[in-house]
């Protein structure tokens, strides 16, 4: 599924930039990751990407 439509990226691969992380990952530094370095333009992927980071980080932190 696409995660942001203005700089296209999946969630696929925020997780895949996710696995490569061993701590707790930033919703900044990973979307500048996954959409080549490119800022957000409508923001409506914000909720998405911040659930699939906030689900990382607390499988990080456990």
């Amino acid at each position: 599924m696409y995660v942001c439509l203005c700089n296209p990226f999946s969630d696929r691969q925020v997780r895949e930039h996710l696995e490569k992380k061993s701590g707790a990952a930033r919703v900044a530094d990973v979307y500048h990751a996954c959409s080549g370095g490119e800022k957000p333009n409508c923001c409506s992927c914000m909720k998405t990407l911040k659930e699939i980071v906030k689900s990382h980080n607390n499988t990080v932190a456990a």
